[in-house]
């Protein structure tokens, strides 16, 4: 037998209205909260992007180079990308920041990995130092070796001597 469920329209008409404000509710909280973000994120950008130069500067490099590249092959494209990057500058600084951090952490990993395969590097000197003796080592002599008995090459038939 099939199990059928009609939609009911006839109940409290106040439900469908109450879920309408909670989501208009909860999407204008989430608004809140994104516009404090980006007004932290557009205080903190020009310290971000010091901190992204120190800790990587080719990060920040790489991604100028990517947009002359892009105004180069698509100049559409290309400055879009540049009217975004001007309007999202405090997320941008965040976001070259966290690659930077992420490409330091996969160098470190790299070296400690490098490290432990080749072994680290200790400096020496060598020294040229003379052994002296006097007199020669004595070794004690060294007893006789028996030579082996040769051992049956059929093993087999071993099984069925009677002892």
């Amino acid at each position: 037998m099939r199990y059928r469920k009609d939609i009911n329209f006839e109940g409290n008409p106040f439900s469908s209205i109450f879920g309408i404000i909670f989501v208009l509710l909860f999407l204008v909280g989430l608004y809140f909260i994104a516009r404090f973000i980006f007004n932290i994120l557009y205080y903190l950008s020009p310290i971000l992007l010091i901190a992204t130069l120190i800790v990587d500067y080719k990060v920040v490099l790489g991604y100028v180079q990517w947009l002359i590249g892009l105004v180069k092959q698509s100049p559409l494209m290309g400055i879009g990308a540049i009217v975004l990057s001007a309007l999202g500058f405090p997320v941008l600084t965040a976001f070259l920041l966290g690659k930077a951090l992420f490409k330091k952490r996969i160098k470190q990993a790299q070296a400690e990995v490098r490290r432990t395969r080749e072994g680290e590097f200790v400096e020496y000197e060598e020294l040229e130092e003379e052994i002296q003796q006097d007199e020669p080592i004595k070794l004690p002599e060294a007893e006789e070796l028996q030579p082996r008995q040769k051992r049956d090459p059929n093993q087999y038939d071993n099984f069925f001597q009677e002892k």
